[in-house]
Order: C-alpha cells, then structure tokens, then sequence
C-alpha cells in the first residue's frame, strides 16, 4: 500500500475519532442542559420559620421532593385529614362507574346522629352523591362522610377495612384508621409524611377534588357550602385540601398551592391556633413560590 493511501486512512480515522469526541460532548451538554431545565433554585430546601408553632411539618415541591420537615413521621390524631383517604376512595367509585354524581341516597339515623363536624343532614334526607362530596370536603361533614361510606361499603366498619387496605398499597406506612371520619381513638393515626403522599396521589389520581376544594363556597341543588379552609378563594395560589380540627389532633391544615408553573404540597399538624394554621401556611407558601400571583 502506497503511503499516501496509508496518509488518507490515517486522517479518516482521526477525523472519525474527533467526530464522536464531538457527539459525546454535544451529548453530555444536552444531559446537563436538561438537568438545569429541571432544576429550579425553589426546589432547594427551606428553613422553616423559628415562630412556626405547628408540631409536625411537612413541605413538598409538585414532584415529591422533600423542602422542609419537622417530625414528619411522629403519628397523630388527624382529625378530619382523615377524609382523604375516605373521599379518594370515593371519588374512585365515582371514576370507575360504581356511584355516579347525579345518584340520589337517603341519610341513614346512624350518618345523621354521629357526632364531630356537620353539615346537618337528618335522617332519611334525600340527597345527591354530589352534594355529599360537596359537604364532605367544604364543610368536613362527618355526616356526609358516613353517608357515602355506607352507601359505597354498606357500613362504615366494611368502609375502615377498604381504607387500611389502601393505606397499605398507597404507601402510608405511618397510618391506621378505626374510622372514616378521624373522631380522636386509639390506634387511629397518620404522619405528616403519609398526608403529603396521599395528597399528592389524591391531585394526581383524582383532581375532581380540587373542583371542590378550591372553592369558597358552593350552591348544589339548592343546598349551599362554605369551604372551612379561609385560604380558598381569598389566596389565589391555594386550591385546596384540606382542614382538620380535634380535642387530640389540635388544628391541622393540608395544602395544595400552584403558582405559575410550580407547585408545592404543605401539611401542617398541632398548629397552635385555628388562625395559625392558616397564617403559619402562607408563610410557607411565600418561601416556596413566593408572593401571590
């Protein structure tokens, strides 16, 4: 072979070499050019203000990832957060066809007598499946709760077992439930870790409930309900959860908040007042997203 075809096959296999040096680095920069995309300064974590008064803390960004914590797994009473695990599971019915909004059910003695918060059915009322979702998740009616729990399981002992049972495929490990309402007993519990988990799986799987929750108030066939969680309606960035109140729980708020593009879950536990509550997630919610949009 003649030296200057040895010459040429030398320069093709260099020029070979620089071409997939070249294809490498415009690959690694296109790697690192997605990771900054994905990457927002918000999404580092936050310190949690020294005057927070709530027990537990948890705050997450839209993905999951972690912001801010404090004793997120210590179980407590969660008093009425304990309906989003009951209204997931009927907000599922509702998607797989086995109760329909439009359904009309009459108010069993027991959903009617029960104590807690109330809407203030009586028994044998006639109303639709969607006014008691509506008077579950604005009002946080223990009344509505049990009604739709009986309605989806036949009673509300067959409604807990359902409940633990989807605890345990959704992941909440800190979590058990003797109720469907969250009235205070023992060995009823959930960590603020749990709630921020099925929050976000109740956004994700189920957003007919923010339908619901990021309403002030709500008129339904003639009946009418007001949101307990003063943050709906007022502050545009919030979209719900919800509220939770108990002689053992203390006050308790789970939020959803978006502003823009962002989005962030923010669970507050043993808040030292039903006003802190409130004020103490806005706080949290001007670290994460900022000011109202």
């Amino acid at each position: 072979m003649g030296r200057g075809k040895r010459d040429k096959r030398g320069a093709d296999r260099r020029q070979v070499r620089r071409r997939g040096r070249r294809w490498v680095l415009a690959a690694v920069c296109l790697a690192l050019a997605a990771a900054l995309a994905l990457w927002r300064p918000w999404r580092r974590t936050v310190a949690l203000p020294e005057e927070l008064t709530a027990t537990s803390v948890l705050v997450l960004d839209g993905a999951g990832g972690v912001l801010a914590q404090r004793e997120a797994d210590l179980p407590r009473s969660p008093s009425s957060l304990t309906k989003l695990l009951s209204l997931y599971l009927i907000l599922e019915d509702v998607e797989n066809g086995k109760l329909a909004l439009e359904e009309r059910v009459r108010v069993p003695l027991e959903a009617a007598n029960t104590t807690g918060s109330k809407y203030g059915l009586y028994p044998g009322q006639e109303v639709t499946v969607e006014q008691l979702l509506a008077g579950s998740i604005l009002n946080s009616g223990c009344d509505c709760v049990l009604t739709l729990a009986t309605l989806s399981a036949g009673s509300e002992a067959a409604f807990v077992e359902r409940m633990n049972q989807a605890a345990a495929e959704l992941g909440l490990t800190g979590s058990h439930f003797v109720n469907a309402t969250g009235l205070d007993a023992a060995e009823h519990y959930m960590t603020a870790r749990d709630l921020g988990v099925l929050a976000r799986r109740l956004v994700e799987d189920h957003p007919l409930y923010l339908d619901y929750s990021s309403q002030a108030a709500l008129e339904l066939d003639g009946l009418r309900f007001r949101n307990l969680n003063r943050l709906a309606g007022t502050d545009p960035r919030v979209l719900g959860l919800k509220t939770g109140t108990s002689p053992i729980g203390g006050n308790n708020l789970v939020t959803y908040a978006r502003r823009g593009e962002e989005s962030c879950y923010i669970v507050l536990l043993d808040s030292a007042s039903e006003t802190l509550r409130f004020f103490e997630t806005e706080q949290l919610l001007d670290l994460v997203l900022g000011g109202e949009a």
